[in-house]
């Protein structure tokens, strides 16, 4: 007996009560991603130093398509070459996981030896945006030894766009600047399409449309899981078949009595005739009036 009330109830339940299971479970999804998102960190890259955190979530949509990315590029110098690897909020090096940027001597037949040199680190990551470029800074690197001060080393990131530039793209190294007293950098330079400007109407969807697949998706799931339903568990026939069907027949015949409660109107009455204007122009009942009328 228990049983057959619950499937009853199950099958009386209406489709807004289906929507606002869904409603609610998405709005604490998102709550709770929120939740556990640090606003100063975007991969593995740190921004502790950032005051304005509003300005980094803006930030971090626009750098988010390129993070857990790595690039290469390789110098030849006059008395030894290098290989650097860039990690794009991610380490550069599976032996350490704080290196943003690593430089690795290369030997004579041009393989990079095991060790490498710092030149930049996650967690001390800064970030500047324009119309059409990224500039990522990591500092904290491993110090000069007798040039630049002995300051920690620096690397500079230019990522700039082009549209036809993607992931297989190289990373060129442009220069090191040292031969300043301070303030020295690596500097390098990635193109690629994800920052270039997104064209005025390209925007994406807007939320009118957005709304509208979702509440079609909701239901054409109501629809087919209530089918399956009223099919294979409570072996219903013919129209009977479609989810909630009392439940909408009774639904759709309210709509129609508002409607013609609100819409109709009744036929004006009209205007009584006068005798002796012919007896084409008065209608039935104004001639059993006359009737009335005359002397007994």
């Amino acid at each position: 007996m228990n049983s057959s009330v619950n499937l009853n109830l199950l099958n009386s339940m209406p489709l807004c009560f289906y929507f606002s299971v869904l409603v609610i479970s998405a709005l604490m999804s998102k709550s709770l991603a929120t939740s556990t998102t640090d606003d100063t960190t975007i991969g593995k890259c740190g921004f502790k130093s950032y005051l304005d955190i509003k300005k980094l979530k803006e930030e971090r949509e626009r750098i988010l398509p390129l993070v857990d990315k790595r690039f290469t590029a390789r110098t030849t110098g006059k008395n030894e070459s290098y290989e650097y690897t860039v990690g794009i909020c991610r380490s550069a090096s599976d032996e350490n996981t704080d290196a943003a940027v690593i430089q690795r001597t290369l030997n004579e037949n041009n393989i990079p030896n095991s060790e490498f040199r710092v030149t930049g680190k996650l967690s001390e990551t800064h970030m500047m945006l324009g119309t059409d470029w990224i500039l990522l800074e990591y500092q904290g690197g491993e110090g000069y030894g007798s040039h630049c001060g002995k300051e920690a080393r620096r690397s500079l990131i230019m990522i700039t766009c082009d549209e036809e530039a993607d992931d297989s793209s190289p990373m060129m190294f442009l220069e090191e600047e040292n031969s300043k007293s301070d303030d020295c950098f690596y500097l390098f330079e990635i193109k690629h399409k994800t920052v270039c400007p997104v064209p005025a109407g390209g925007s994406g969807l807007s939320v009118g449309s957005i709304l509208v697949i979702v509440f079609f998706s909701v239901l054409f799931v109501y629809i087919v899981v209530g089918f399956l339903y009223q099919r294979f568990v409570l072996r219903s026939k013919g129209i009977e078949q479609f989810p909630n069907y009392e439940f909408w027949k009774d639904f759709g015949n309210l709509q129609a009595d508002g409607c013609d409660l609100v819409c109709r109107t009744k036929d004006r009455r009209r205007l009584e005739g006068f005798g002796g204007l012919g007896d084409d122009q008065l209608d039935p009942t104004e001639e059993i009036r006359d009737e009335n009328l005359l002397p007994m």
